[in-house]
C-alpha cells in the first residue's frame, strides 16, 4: 500500500513539474507593436517577436525558436530566451517608419 501511494505521489510530483517547465516557457511580456514581426540582421542575424512576447532567434551558432521576449525600455535592450539559452541586444535605434532598428550597431530590417 504504501509503494502505491509512493509511486503515484511521484507521478504527481514529475507531472507537476513538467506542467511547470511547459508553462514557463516560450512567453515573455507582451511586445509592442513596433518590435513585431521578423527582422534580419546586416550581419545576416534573425530575429522574431510576437505580440504574446513568443520570439526566436539566429546568432552565430546560437538559436531559439518559441522563447520569450523581454524588452526592457528604460535600459534598452531586448532579450530573447529559451531554457538557459539568450541574447541580449542593445537598441540603439528603436523601429522607425522605414522598418529599421539598430540594435548593436547593426542594422536590422523588418521582412
Amino acid at each position: 500500500m504504501r509503494n502505491k501511494i509512493r509511486n503515484k505521489t511521484t507521478l504527481v510530483l514529475i507531472f507537476g513539474l513538467f506542467l511547470g517547465l511547459i508553462l514557463a516557457c516560450g512567453g515573455g511580456n507582451p511586445v509592442p507593436p513596433k518590435y513585431q514581426g521578423n527582422w534580419v540582421g546586416s550581419d545576416g542575424s534573425t530575429l522574431y517577436m510576437n505580440g504574446d512576447g513568443k520570439a526566436g532567434f539566429i546568432v552565430g551558432g546560437k538559436k531559439v525558436t518559441g522563447g520569450g521576449a523581454e524588452i526592457d525600455e528604460a535600459a534598452k535592450t531586448i532579450t530573447i530566451s529559451l531554457f538557459g539559452i539568450s541574447h541580449t541586444w542593445k537598441i540603439d535605434q528603436e523601429p522607425n517608419d522605414q522598418d529599421e532598428m539598430k540594435l548593436d550597431g547593426k542594422i536590422y530590417r523588418k521582412k
